[in-house]
């Protein structure tokens, strides 16, 4: 969608210079062809008539070139309402109809002889993936890019249906739930985190607009990022401009933390949320996804291993499949892929 809307800026601002250098030359050449007219006796045209003519010509032009200008307003609004019109359509808010909702939600993850193939692919995503995870427990997935552990995340949420299989939430198969219901219990930390345009007490609590500051404050406190805060002119009332713009990687993923952190989680999803940070906000980021891991069940996604290494069990996917389970010093020892993945990486 952002490749569509820049394609599109790019088009109007080229549209709309070719109008109007286009008109420009048009304006020129009626008032040159009416002054050689003139000069010519051709027609008996006064120089009074030849600049009223130019006068009368600038003002179509004019009318003209805010009728052109329309047109992009106009392709952009079509833009926008097909945009609206996907995101109504999509199966997750249709299929959520009429089915059954969860007051509340304890972490027990299964994932039931999985197999996801996206549409027109030519093979399967993820092949027969099972796995249980326990209330509280943290599992990392590691492998190379395409494996598949991206597709686990968005798998768990509910954004992808399984091709064949089942994948549960404390034992009841997401295809039978409200999946809104659930994601109220469900916080996600991805690699770049989406802040919107608006003060940092707005982006913490959004969505939740009866949270009291005492609470927003403890958040921030946990993400390490009430000093940053306090550092600003304005506190938490500082405007953070579109996506975050005047914040650092680290600032972002830490009011991205805290704004998990005030909704208390029970399932916690982390997509390379400490990814081409510096080693001193990777530190600050690292310690505050600790604070938000405790007691919650975690999954995260990791293709530096150096970060995972306090998970209670690492899942090796290769090739869409499961290769190895385990906690990090048992696939050491076994000399395996993991093991492999960590001595090229010298974590």
């Amino acid at each position: 969608m952002r490749s569509a809307g820049l394609t599109l800026d790019v088009l109007n601002g080229r549209f709309a210079s070719m109008s109007w250098v286009g008109l420009q030359l048009l304006g020129v050449l009626c008032l040159v062809l009416a002054a050689w007219v003139s000069l010519t006796g051709l027609v008996a045209v006064s120089a009074g008539e030849v600049v009223q003519i130019s006068s009368y010509f600038a003002l179509l032009t004019g009318a003209l070139t805010n009728l052109l200008m329309l047109l992009p307003v106009g392709a952009r609004g079509l833009e926008s309402v097909r945009s609206i019109a996907e995101v109504m359509q999509e199966p997750d808010l249709e299929e959520n109809e009429g089915r059954a909702g969860v007051a509340e939600v304890h972490g027990r993850l299964t994932l039931d002889a999985v197999r996801f193939r996206y549409p027109e692919a030519a093979r399967d995503a993820l092949v027969d993936v099972s796995l249980d995870v326990r209330p509280g427990e943290t599992v990392a997935f590691v492998g190379p890019s395409g494996s598949g552990k991206s597709t686990v995340l968005n798998l768990v949420l509910g954004f992808l249906r399984p091709t064949a299989g089942r994948v549960l939430v404390d034992g009841q198969d997401t295809a039978d739930l409200d999946l809104r219901t659930v994601r109220r219990w469900v916080s996600v930390v991805p690699q770049e985190s989406v802040l919107f345009e608006g003060s940092i007490r707005d982006n913490v609590a959004y969505g939740l607009p009866r949270l009291t500051d005492e609470r927003i404050r403890q958040a921030l406190v946990d993400a390490n990022a009430a000093g940053l805060v306090d550092a600003l002119p304005d506190g938490w009332d500082t405007v953070v401009g579109e996506r975050g713009a005047r914040l650092s990687g680290g600032q972002r993923q830490r009011i991205a933390i805290a704004r998990a952190l005030v909704r208390d989680p029970r399932i916690l999803l982390l997509d390379e949320a400490t990814f081409a940070l510096d080693p001193e906000s990777e530190a600050a980021v690292q310690e505050a996804l600790g604070r938000l891991m405790r007691g919650r069940t975690t999954l995260v996604v990791a293709h530096r291993l150096s970060t995972i290494r306090s998970a209670d069990r690492i899942v090796v996917l290769d090739d869409a499949r499961v290769v190895e389970v385990g906690t990090r010093d048992g696939l050491v020892a076994a000399g395996g892929r993991y093991a492999r993945l960590e001595r090229a990486q010298g974590a």
